[in-house]
């Protein structure tokens, strides 16, 4: 899975039941689902213990990584 709302969709969950399980407003967990926010590292922390199968490097900016990658590479 790719994104959040992949998960999110695959599992059944609606974005409500999601925030609610994760003790977050619905609000910011939609800006978490479209890449508005990130989530901190206690908000990860819960994830991983409540959704085990999700890979949390969804949550990285890749294209930070790329370019700190690029500039290490000289580019």
């Amino acid at each position: 899975m790719k994104t959040l709302k992949d998960f999110r969709e695959a599992i059944g969950r609606t974005q409500e039941e999601m925030a609610n399980e994760l003790k977050i407003s619905k609000s910011f967990y939609e800006k978490i689902e479209n890449g508005e926010r990130k989530p901190g590292r206690e908000l990860i922390e819960r994830i991983k213990y409540k959704y085990p199968l999700l890979d949390i490097n969804i949550f990285l900016d890749l294209h930070h990584t790329e370019r700190v990658v690029k500039m290490k590479e000289g580019g």
